[in-house]
């Protein structure tokens, strides 16, 4: 249990600093903390201010901690996908990130009939920057897709924003692109899954997390290199096929799919390359002419 020191708000002025702490009667546990300010005034009464300034109103759901991966995940209130990205921003994460059939289960199940409520589950994936091309708010590479069939589609154009069907759905814990809104169109609320990862995690990996096997090098038609090294994949092809695009699959049984991914050409060589850092432990890729 840790115990923690706060100064009176009338002992904080404007260009002071102050000191806050925590002690703790046992083993320190990890923490993520946020400060909001909000002058109060001395008569203050505006309760629904006071929520909003702490960004209570954006939660539905306390911090859970996925045991598999450690870490934590927090259901947003029903919104769009860039409000809950930017509400799962300003809490230190992002929308989740899905990197296996593990994490996508546990998210479906965790959240998807939350407080019994049916809902629809914002995660961090979309091509509002290029269609088609899908890519993580976190900024990692994307190896793993669980699209509902037939989908993505950019049904009427504009469906820019991923998220996973309810527990009801003939296509429930698969995924679909949708526009930016807060309902389905039967109504039911669409609500961001905000994923918090502790710092530790980012540099050290647990000991007994499976490391991919080492994937032998492999020449597919036209030309394309697979390689791997330190955990991660790399797929290199001749620059005259840069025009080609790079497609990938878990499955056989999955159809391939675009995916967020940066090409670096060397001049020197004469090809294009690109670096997947969280490949799953199965990855099927395939060059495309569009």
């Amino acid at each position: 249990m840790a115990s923690r020191k706060c100064a009176p708000g009338g002992s904080l002025t404007n260009g002071s600093t102050n000191l806050i702490w925590w002690t703790y009667a046992d083993k320190p546990r990890a923490e993520s903390v946020a400060f909001a300010f909000v002058n109060m005034g001395a008569n203050f009464t505006n309760r629904a201010m006071l929520i909003r300034a702490l960004g209570l109103d954006r939660a539905v759901s306390a911090p859970i901690v996925n045991p598999a991966n450690h870490h934590r995940y927090i259901l947003l209130s029903a919104s769009t996908w860039k409000e809950a990205e930017a509400g799962a921003v300003k809490i230190g994460g992002h929308l989740a990130t899905i990197r296996n059939q593990t994490e996508e289960d546990w998210i479906f199940k965790t959240f998807g009939n939350y407080s019994g409520t049916q809902r629809l589950l914002w995660i961090g994936l979309s091509d509002r920057d290029k269609k088609f091309h899908f890519t993580w708010s976190s900024g990692e590479s994307v190896s793993f897709t669980a699209w509902a069939k037939g989908e993505p589609n950019n049904a009427g154009g504009g469906e820019d924003y991923v998220s996973i069907y309810y527990p009801y759905h003939s296509q429930h814990n698969r995924w679909n692109d949708w526009g930016d809104r807060a309902k389905d169109p039967i109504g039911l609320p669409m609500n961001g899954v905000a994923e918090i990862i502790p710092e530790e995690t980012h540099s050290i990996s647990p000991a007994n997390a499976e490391t991919p096997a080492a994937i032998p090098v492999a020449e597919i038609t036209p030309a394309l290199n697979i390689s791997s090294s330190s955990g991660a994949i790399r797929l290199q092809w001749p620059a005259g096929f840069s025009g080609y695009m790079l497609e990938a699959t878990t499955s056989l049984e999955q159809p391939f799919t675009m995916f967020g991914y940066t090409e670096e050409l060397n001049p020197q060589t004469g090809l294009v390359a690109v670096t997947i850092t969280n490949p799953g432990t199965q990855m099927f890729f395939r060059l495309r002419k569009p």
